[in-house]
């Protein structure tokens, strides 16, 4: 499936590319509301599937994951049979705005408390340094690069992380672009998961020169 999104621009100007980026996220973001629940539950079932074999080869992982908001894929199924084989699971905690984020312990019995913009997080654990870093995505393309909800925090954190962590991107097939046109401080994912399995990034299609950090006439974009 392919979504009718705004079509990109053929201007390298920041702020033009920024404002299309805001396009598509709010028309991902909406076409994904909009799911009726036995299709999300048919693709989400799909997705755990997919991710739940990723992780055999990776029991003893420490897995930083997120807790689903947004009609995002809720992966908590997953991580508690990820425990069971004797591995570990992270929840991000939010120092507050334009800070990156920390990881702390989570299980199933792990008490919960509303963090940053209300989302829950896991209270009185200790810091766990992730192996495995699970991003949700709201769009993706071929080489690697995520669109997020616009705030930077995956970004930063990968920045602020004393080791990188496997970065795999979990979300929709629907969602992914010819390109989002990274910003020049985009981090590229190494694993994308769809409901149509695991896609390891194998090379980068964009180089640093070829990111955003230029300026040029002004663009129109399209619904």
């Amino acid at each position: 499936m392919r979504l009718d999104l705004p079509s990109a621009p053929i201007t390298k100007d920041t702020n033009c590319q920024s404002e299309w980026r805001h396009a598509v996220r709010r028309a991902l973001l909406g076409w994904r509301a909009a799911l009726d629940a036995a299709t999300h539950k048919h693709l989400s079932d799909q997705i755990r599937l997919h991710f739940a074999a990723f992780l055999k080869d990776r029991a003893a992982a420490a897995v930083g994951f997120y807790w689903p908001i947004q009609n995002e894929v809720d992966l908590r199924p997953v991580m508690a049979n990820h425990l069971d084989a004797g591995g570990r699971a992270a929840l991000p905690v939010v120092p507050g705005k334009d800070q990156p984020m920390v990881f702390h312990n989570w299980t199933m019995d792990t008490e919960m408390a509303p963090g940053f913009a209300r989302i829950p997080e896991p209270r009185d654990t200790e810091e766990v340094q992730v192996h495995v870093l699970l991003a949700p995505l709201v769009g993706f393309d071929p080489a690697g690069y995520r669109l997020g909800y616009g705030g930077g925090f995956f970004d930063r954190t990968l920045v602020a992380l004393k080791r990188k962590p496997l970065v795999v991107g979990i979300g929709f097939e629907a969602a992914r672009l010819d390109d989002i046109l990274p910003h020049q401080y985009d981090v590229p994912m190494d694993v994308v998961i769809t409901e149509q399995g695991v896609r390891y990034i194998s090379e980068r299609t964009a180089s640093e020169a070829e990111k955003a950090d230029q300026t040029s006439p002004p663009c129109h974009l399209s619904d």
